[in-house]
């Protein structure tokens, strides 16, 4: 997955799961303190189809505030965790650290769910 400056986009691929009703409704706001700032996912969306879920998050890190849209979508059967391109943030520690959390929430609602490729894995170890 790479955008528009041939960069890698930050994401993580669920395995063993394909409903994005599912993984929606995993998803809890929370707010979390780091050393400097905060993490915040703030609300959560799905379209009328249940095809795909946006996440409202928030990262404040340094006096930086990045407010951006984690996207959820399925295919056959795995389900992609990745930002929405429409809101671009910069790829910050705090930004991979809130999609490696919600991908967490989610892949915590059963045990069949696993992690699949990713480019997130150190931040997959401490969510």
């Amino acid at each position: 997955m790479k955008n528009l400056q041939g960069k890698t986009m930050p994401h993580i691929v669920l395995e063993n799961i394909n409903d994005t009703k599912e993984a929606y409704e995993a998803v809890t706001p929370f707010a979390q303190k780091t050393d400097g700032g905060i993490l915040k996912v703030l609300d959560k969306y799905i379209n009328a189809k249940e095809e795909t879920a946006l996440v409202e998050a928030l990262a404040i890190e340094n006096g930086v505030n990045q407010n951006f849209f984690i996207q959820l979508s399925s295919k056959k059967s795995s389900l992609t965790v990745r930002l929405l391109p429409l809101t671009d943030p910069e790829k910050t520690r705090g930004v991979k650290t809130i999609m490696a959390m919600v991908a967490k929430q989610i892949k915590d609602t059963d045990e069949k769910i696993s992690y699949g490729k990713n480019n997130l894995e150190e931040f997959l170890l401490h969510a």
